[in-house]
């Protein structure tokens, strides 16, 4: 288990290099040019606080792996909260967005996939180091 939570630490770093190719693949510059500067600076402060927050789940994973997998009352607390958020990530991708117009090419429609597996799992990573 220790093995596994120490690729999904590892997955969720990936998921940010992924994550820094967004702003040019979905054109952010042109499609947020048009809204409030205010409503633009808040769409960019939260993409940075997932960041942070995806970094802070990366980190802890690796530094209290050992804690998880024991099921340490905070580090189990922290498995259930990572497992459900990208619990949640994984419906957002389902129910929510609809990418099509975006998946142009073959790439993207790879890495779209991709990150859906990943998603995936990370839900099954955490959630079974939860139960």
């Amino acid at each position: 288990m220790k093995s596994l939570l120490q690729c999904a630490a590892a997955l969720q770093l990936s998921i940010l290099i992924a994550s820094a190719l967004n702003p040019r693949i979905l054109q952010w510059r042109r499609n947020l040019a048009a809204l409030h500067p205010l409503l633009r600076e808040l769409f960019w402060v939260y993409g940075a606080f997932i960041v942070m927050v995806i970094i802070a789940f990366s980190t802890l994973t690796f530094v209290h792996a050992d804690a998880m997998v024991t099921r340490e009352p905070v580090a189990h607390s922290l498995c259930i909260f990572i497992a459900i958020f990208w619990g949640a990530r994984l419906f957002v991708q389902f129910a929510i967005f609809d990418p099509r117009p975006f998946l142009t090419n073959r790439f993207y429609q790879l890495g779209y996939h991709a990150l859906t597996v990943a998603f995936a799992f990370l839900v099954f990573v955490y959630g079974k180091a939860a139960i």
